[in-house]
């Protein structure tokens, strides 16, 4: 198997000639499809995510494949379809990942909050403690469910260009996570709910 390969990368209007090669620091020497991406990134600017390599008219998909499995060898062309994100739409990207990092910080919080619910459910907690720990749990509930609703409006007022795809995919991504976490804080402060009602009985 080979360690690096000679190829034609083919942009556009644009020819690469590049050496494909594996990191030294990598313990199996093969040259896969993730190597050839990375390399087609320096030549072109275009990021991972964006490229689509073909080889032969099949997209080469899987970045462990090997180029070798995959038909490939010194010297062949290789068409790659993408395009570079402008400073505007990165500037865009850049703030929509913001609140995608925030959003998963309040998902792990809510899931902490759900375990701790588990267990009064459960009956792990004496009644003085469920008593004592139920106010606390609706609070940090309805400061979650605030976040998130700050994060929802900070997405509406982002403005994005109309031309900016990628931008536009990331935030109507990012709204939904929202709304499944909205979602979940209403349900436990359902389920909150019913363990104070069943707590005073």
């Amino acid at each position: 198997m080979a360690a690096s390969m000679k190829l034609l990368i083919v942009h556009g209007s644009q020819k690469h000639t590049v050496d494909v090669c594996v990191p030294e620091d990598e313990e199996n020497q093969v040259v896969r499809v993730e190597h050839l991406a990375l390399a087609a990134w320096r030549v072109t600017g275009v990021p991972v995510q964006n490229q689509r390599l073909i080889y032969k008219g099949k997209s080469l998909k899987d970045p462990q494949k090997t180029l070798e499995e995959m038909g490939l060898k010194d010297g062949v062309k290789v068409m790659m379809i993408g395009k570079k994100h402008n400073p505007e739409e990165e500037a865009e990207l850049k703030s929509l990942e913001e609140v995608d990092k925030a959003q998963e910080a309040v998902e792990k919080k809510l899931t902490g909050m759900s375990e701790e619910l588990e267990g009064m459910e459960k009956g792990f907690l004496e009644e003085p403690l469920i008593t004592e720990a139920l106010p606390k749990l609706e609070k940090r509930i309805g400061l979650s469910t605030e976040e998130l609703m700050k994060m929802l409006e900070r997405l509406d007022s982002t403005i994005i260009h109309e031309s900016h795809s990628d931008a536009k995919k990331k935030r109507k991504s990012v709204v939904q996570s929202i709304q499944v976490l909205l979602d979940r804080c209403d349900s436990l402060l359902t389920r909150t709910r019913q363990v104070k009602t069943k707590s005073t009985l």
